[in-house]
């Protein structure tokens, strides 16, 4: 098997391996729109609040994607795939990729913060790729994922609380992203990486789901340092709609009930 058909991309959380991924996905199917391609993507680790994964099923929909324990259904796959690839969770290092891919070859990219010099991901990749900064001590930074599927949240109260999450109210962050279902029946993917330009919140292609309780995932996850787990989630908790059983049909939103 050439090893360049198996990409794994490791390096420091919140450094962007995903964005990386994302766009060589991107690319690949903008040159190759006809041709079907079969990509697969494989990223364990994230606790079964499967951000990334859900996000690149619903922007590149050809592409197979696999989660947590999905390793053994990766594999099968694996032989009849155009090019794989496997990006390491933050609880998921090298002794994992060798025991998942055996004697299998692969091509393994780096992703660091910039001035990271002679790390041991530099030891261990092919190609080392700058990536964004950090404001804090790796060895500091820490991940909270808190899922929210079946919760509707309230628009006009969603957009304080990212500003709050992106203005370092709940701790030090670093990388913020998250799925959520608004009350509008809007499916909305947030980013934020720290050093790089804020983005508008992005309208996801999923159909509306404006009767009971949505069945898409949605959840967030953030990398930091000295987050307040508890502050988050209850502040999360005051975002939900909670009564919602009547649906506007003229204007297709949620309406809440009295």
């Amino acid at each position: 098997m050439d090893e360049e058909k198996i990409v794994v991309v490791g390096g420091y959380v919140g450094c962007g391996k995903t964005s990386w991924i994302y766009q060589q996905i991107a690319s690949k199917e903008k040159a190759f729109p006809r041709c079907n391609k079969k990509i697969l993507y494989l990223k364990a680790g994230t606790e079964q609040v499967e951000i990334d994964q859900k996000r690149i099923s619903i922007d590149f929909p050809t592409v197979k994607v696999f989660g947590d324990s999905q390793e053994a259904y990766f594999l099968n796959e694996l032989e009849s795939a155009d090019i794989a690839y496997i990006e390491l969770g933050n609880n998921f290092g090298l002794r994992y990729i060798d025991q998942l891919l055996n004697d299998l070859p692969y091509y393994p990219i780096a992703i660091v913060p910039p001035g990271c010099k002679r790390c041991r991901w530099h030891s261990w990749a092919k190609e080392v790729l700058t990536g964004a900064a950090m404001k804090a001590s790796i060895n500091q930074v820490e991940t909270l994922r808190i899922e929210t599927t079946g919760k509707v949240i309230c628009g006009d109260k969603f957009n304080d609380f990212w500003n709050e999450i992106i203005c370092n109210t709940y701790g030090k962050v670093i990388r913020a992203k998250g799925i959520f279902h608004l009350e509008d029946g809007n499916i909305i993917y947030a980013d934020f990486v720290y050093g790089v330009p804020c983005i508008d919140f992005l309208d996801l292609n999923l159909a509306s789901y404006l009767h009971g309780e949505p069945k898409c995932f949605s959840g967030l996850e953030i990398v930091g340092c000295s987050l307040n787990q508890v502050a988050l989630q209850r502040m999360i908790r005051n975002l939900y709609v909670t009564q919602y059983n009547v649906v506007d049909s003229s204007s297709g939103e949620y309406k809440r009930s009295s």
